[in-house]
């Protein structure tokens, strides 16, 4: 059993107990399914409080590793992450249905407001008009996996009801003439979340996400979107094919 250190000033022992289960289960060595330890087990395991044990399993369950179940115990949730190919335009939706992942949405909220200027110095330009402004956190399997932060045109006819917005805005897109995006460019980096960003996905602020900023263009080359999407750096792989010209 790997031992605490109870040093001042080192790490608190909820998030030591925390990363041994993490490891735990990123190693395989704790399986989607798999029942761990009670709060007093790891209370008597590692010596430690009643409190500390539960902020622990808590800190677990935030990150998407378990859930917990009113008298049944806490089970692990976790499965390996999202690998997605770069070679096509669809939705987020569509993405995780083509895995065999269910989709869902954890919160959405819609305004109409200017882009602000950190905002659009990641494409490059200057828009001042008002726009949709819509921010979701999607989940995969119930898991939270991305926030995004996305811009419309007013054209796109939006409804300001966050609970009419469906799960696939370019379908809504599509629905009322806009069209589906013909053409993204897309740029993605890896980076520290910043504290919307952090507690959007429930993650610490040292844990890297990939940043996925997007621009969609219709037929005729007019811009449909602007999306940042902030994926958890650990659930997400993207991968490039490429050809011999």
């Amino acid at each position: 059993m790997k031992r605490l250190k109870k040093v001042e000033g080192g790490p608190a022992l909820y998030l030591q107990i925390k990363d041994i289960y993490r490891q735990r289960i990123l190693s395989g060595e704790l399986k989607r399914g798999d029942k761990i330890e009670s709060e007093l087990e790891i209370q008597k395991k590692y010596g430690v409080s009643r409190i500390t044990a539960r902020q622990a399993i808590l800190d677990l369950e935030k990150e998407g590793m378990v859930k917990r179940g009113r008298g049944k115990g806490t089970f692990v949730i976790w499965q390996e992450g999202i690998e997605e190919e770069l070679n096509h335009i669809r939705s987020f939706t569509k993405e995780m249905e083509a895995l065999g992942r269910k989709p869902g949405t954890q919160w959405v909220t819609i305004d109409k407001e200017v882009m602000d200027n950190e905002f659009a110095e990641g494409f490059t330009i200057q828009p001042k008009e008002e726009m949709y402004c819509v921010r979701r956190v999607r989940t995969a399997d119930d898991v939270r996996i991305v926030y995004l932060v996305s811009y419309f045109p007013l054209s796109a006819r939006l409804p300001m009801d966050p609970n009419q917005l469906p799960e696939s805005i370019y379908e809504q897109l599509d629905y009322i003439g806009v069209g589906m995006p013909d053409r993204v460019k897309e740029k993605v980096k890896a980076l520290l979340p910043s504290e919307e960003v952090a507690k959007a996905l429930n993650i610490q602020q040292t844990q890297p996400v990939l940043l996925r900023m997007r621009e969609s263009f219709d037929k005729e080359g007019n811009i449909i979107e602007f999306t940042r999407c902030y994926y958890r750096g650990d659930l997400y792989t993207y991968t490039i094919t490429s050809e011999k010209e």
